[in-house]
């Protein structure tokens, strides 16, 4: 006999979009990767390949919770990316404004979900974390680019990026 489920339909809703959200991060990093990587910036798409990964390990864990919740997550459909950039700053600011969204999203969710169910509140609360050193992290490295782009050092950046 399958448990019921401790999630309202209101929380598996907004579970179920961050799971999209979080997939479709994962394959806009690995888009911007190949981006990168046909642009000849190999560091940088390290980097995003690794950004990728992330974004799917937010995924499982999502996808954990709703099944420790008794319910199960829907597989997001595979919209395609097709968008090309032209040098690392595009795909940095792509980036941010996508960790932006994500930090807004997950707010907003924790908002709804603190005065419904408690248990996801607190789940919440890791992924605007997450979000919040996200957001952080691509404003600095656009500040950092600023200054090799005004050096002329978008080589050294680009191979700084797949260390990090």
């Amino acid at each position: 006999m399958p448990v019921k489920s401790l999630l309202s339909a209101t929380m598996k809703k907004w579970l179920q979009k961050s799971i999209e959200s979080e997939f479709h991060a994962s394959q806009l990093y690995k888009h911007l990767a190949n981006q990168l990587q046909r642009l000849g910036y190999f560091g940088s798409q390290k980097f995003y390949l690794a950004e990728s990964a992330d974004e799917l390990t937010h995924y499982q864990k999502i996808v954990d919770f709703m099944n420790d919740m008794g319910d199960v997550a829907s597989i997001p459909d595979v919209k395609g990316i097709d968008d090309q950039i032209k040098d690392i700053e595009d795909a940095l600011k792509v980036s941010y404004q996508t960790e932006l969204d994500l930090f807004e999203q997950y707010k907003e969710f924790y908002e709804k979900a603190e005065d419904e169910d408690v248990a996801v509140s607190q789940f919440l609360l890791q992924f605007i974390e997450i979000q919040r050193l996200a957001v952080g992290e691509y404003g600095d490295l656009i500040s950092k680019y600023d200054v090799a782009k005004e050096t002329k050092e978008i080589l050294f950046f680009d191979k700084s990026m797949g260390k990090l």
